[in-house]
């Protein structure tokens, strides 16, 4: 339960949609879209569109014409990257950004298996084996990857969307998960999108003193600074909003 009933005022300083994707990558937002929702909803933007060689952000070139165009607007300049996929960008160039989002999209078994998580042919018939290596990768990124919060947590492929997430991750997954993020000082992401990770998931970050954050992966105006369920299931984890990680803005 929260330590105290939150101010307005203080909710203004903590109400960061850290995870918005514009038209520069795969969403139909633009940044004066995305400038005119903050002001009319009281609450500050993050851009995080996605960086990988699969989107149009890619290489240098199309990463310094990123950050030119969001210098241009009253937003925190993010970033999305998939987790375990190689980046043709310098690590000086990234240090631009505010804060990066990691997200796992894909789980690669070896040099000739990769499960893409949003193709809805996919399947993988052991449940359990799959949940112990998701563990086991996640932990090795949160230790190993250069990011700041670690996009919608225990988002899972298609095929076991239908799932709860509670029933197949083991109480030690899920605190061994935490503590890695604990370690390494990454932020897990409470998605309105995708509305995870869950309560439990959440109780343990609120145990372990993790940090938090609030993104909306939106594409779209409809989705986007939308904070409802951030609030509500802060409130049903015990969470204080102390927790929530706010990146400060680079020059």
């Amino acid at each position: 339960m929260f330590k105290t009933v939150p101010s307005i005022n203080y909710l203004y300083k903590v109400l960061f949609d850290l995870h918005l994707h514009t038209d520069m990558s795969d969403g139909s937002l633009t940044l004066p879209m995305i400038e005119k929702l903050a002001r009319e909803r009281y609450a500050k933007a993050g851009v995080a569109d996605h960086i990988s060689r699969y989107h149009k952000i890619q290489d240098e070139k199309s990463f310094a014409e990123y950050i030119q165009a969001l210098d241009r607007h009253d937003v925190l300049k993010g970033g999305e990257i998939c987790l375990g996929s190689d980046l043709e960008i310098s690590d000086a160039s990234l240090d631009q950004l505010d804060y990066i989002i990691g997200s796992m999209h894909a789980l690669r078994f070896d040099r000739s298996l990769t499960l893409f998580f949003f193709d809805s042919s996919v399947r993988f018939p052991d449940h359990h084996y799959f949940i112990q290596l998701y563990t086991e990768r996640i932990i090795h990124f949160l230790s190993t990857e250069r990011l700041d919060i670690l996009g919608h947590p225990t988002l899972l492929p298609i095929f076991l969307q239908c799932k709860d997430p509670d029933k197949l991750f083991s109480d030690e997954q899920y605190a061994a998960i935490v503590r890695a993020g604990v370690e390494n000082r990454v932020a897990f992401e409470i998605s309105s999108r995708w509305l995870v990770p869950s309560v439990r998931f959440l109780s343990e970050c609120r145990n372990q003193g993790a940090q938090v954050s609030f993104g909306s992966d939106a594409h779209s105006e409809e989705d986007a600074l939308d904070f409802d369920y951030n609030l509500r299931i802060m409130k049903e984890s015990g969470l204080d909003f102390d927790s929530v990680f706010v990146p400060e803005k680079k020059a």
